[in-house]
């Protein structure tokens, strides 16, 4: 049997150049893994990911969507959203991001890796005001219901970027410093900060 094998990465652009290695798995890192080898079924996996961090340490965290689909007429989505914000001086900034999509011996299937990295170096620690964890959490919502929805590869992609816009809003418009006294305490609620989901 011929084996077909559909491999399609995509490094998409952070605020700063990415690494060319990936990083160590850490606790920072933020991976969403499909698999599927059911036919006429469909499967998905959500990553979302916001950490912080001092510059004394190196920028490397990996943010991952990787799918695979082995079936008929079946489907597979992985979605991974990831936000750092470092403050300070990083001996190094090589965050690295992945999305791998595989279609292997697969018969009318359609399988999607999404993966988005936003990373932000200032020079004092930062946070995002409460409108902007509004924001966030409204795109976070939205984002794993479109790893869910099974929508056509164009329809969905085109629903991906459209979220993508808003986090890069939120990040060019609602980063305030951590001694801003115009805006409230920082409380980020731990699902914002860190959404994984089989």
């Amino acid at each position: 049997m011929r084996r077909a094998v559909t491999f399609l990465m995509t490094v998409v652009a952070c605020a700063l150049p990415s690494g060319a290695q990936a990083a160590a798995a850490g606790h920072h890192d933020n991976i969403a893994t499909a698999t599927n080898q059911t036919d006429a079924t469909h499967v998905s996996d959500f990553a979302w990911g916001i950490s912080r961090q001092r510059g004394g340490d190196v920028v490397d965290q990996l943010n991952s969507a990787r799918a695979q689909s082995t079936c008929t007429d079946c489907g597979a989505t992985a979605i991974a959203f990831q936000i750092v914000l470092v403050s300070g001086s990083p001996p190094k900034v090589m965050p690295f991001n992945e999305a791998v999509a595989i279609n292997d011996r697969c018969t009318r299937c359609a399988t999607a890796a999404e993966a988005r990295q936003f990373v932000r170096v200032t020079e004092q620690p930062v946070r995002i005001t409460g409108q902007g964890r509004r924001e966030l959490a409204d795109v976070r919502n939205r984002l794993r219901a479109l790893s869910e929805s099974n929508l056509p590869l164009d329809e969905l992609h085109l629903a991906v970027e459209a979220q993508e816009s808003r986090v890069r809003q939120v990040l060019d418009t609602e980063l305030v410093t951590t001694a801003d006294p115009h805006e409230d305490a920082d409380v980020l609620d731990a699902e914002l900060l860190q959404d994984s989901a089989g």
